[in-house]
């Protein structure tokens, strides 16, 4: 029998001189009480766990998905933590230098495709740029324009667009290597540096200017860029 049909009349409060003046309340017996308790723990606790099977759900959706937006794999790119290490910092000829430090600054130049890296890059039009090792200086001294190059069949084939640095061929297998210089000293003493590489269609900001004050760094993307550190010997 449903606990509202076997109410008790319970006085509550202070008579006031009649019986009539009584406040009369009404309460479920104790069972009863009880038993709705735990059922509204019961419903609350089927309640919570839903909404958070939901938004467990919606999270993975959104991460696997890539928040709903185009894949670097649709558009044909690998994603940052794919082709980082696929560029390299070597020697004009593409012969590694000791420890990846070099004797003066432009020794430096920009290789990619090396058999021993991870996945290569992706045919197309990248722009470069050096940095110190946090990102946040740029050291780059000249136009975002004219630090310019071009993958095809996942070597570097030389520069492109308004690029103008210079470049290496090795006669042999025509990977071309792109000199880094010019950019300025790394702060401090450490002698470090590293290198940027982007493509052209993701790069935020005005390619008519040394600093691009856009992206994550200077017109870069970190999550759509691969990067490389090397040194350069502290006594040049």
């Amino acid at each position: 029998m449903p606990w509202f049909r076997d109410k008790k009349r319970i006085p509550v409060g202070r008579r006031s001189g009649l019986e009539r003046d009584w406040d009369w309340s009404w309460e479920p017996p104790e069972p009863e009480r009880a038993r709705w308790r735990r059922w509204l723990w019961v419903v609350g606790a089927i309640v919570a766990v839903a909404a958070v099977a939901v938004v467990v759900g919606l999270t993975l959706a959104f991460v696997l998905g890539g928040g709903g937006g185009p894949s670097d794999e649709d558009e044909g790119v690998l994603p940052y933590a794919a082709i980082v290490g696929s560029i390299s910092v070597t020697l004009q000829d593409g012969r590694p230098a000791a420890a990846v430090i070099f004797e003066d600054k432009c020794d430096a130049y920009l290789v990619v495709g090396q058999e021993e890296g991870p996945p290569r890059l992706p045919d197309g039009d990248y722009f470069f740029q050096v940095t110190d090792v946090s990102g946040e200086t740029l050291l780059s001294s000249d136009e975002v324009r004219l630090r310019q190059f071009r993958v095809a069949d996942s070597v570097i084939e030389g520069v492109s667009g308004q690029g103008n640095h210079t470049v290496w061929v090795n006669s042999l297998s025509s990977a071309a290597s792109v000199q880094l210089c010019p950019y300025a000293d790394s702060p401090g003493s450490s002698g470090m540096y590293q290198v940027w590489v982007t493509r052209v269609e993701h790069f935020e900001g005005d390619v008519e200017v040394v600093d691009s004050f856009a992206g994550d760094f200077h017109g870069f993307l970190a999550s759509r860029s691969a990067k490389a550190l090397f040194g350069v010997s502290p006594a040049r």
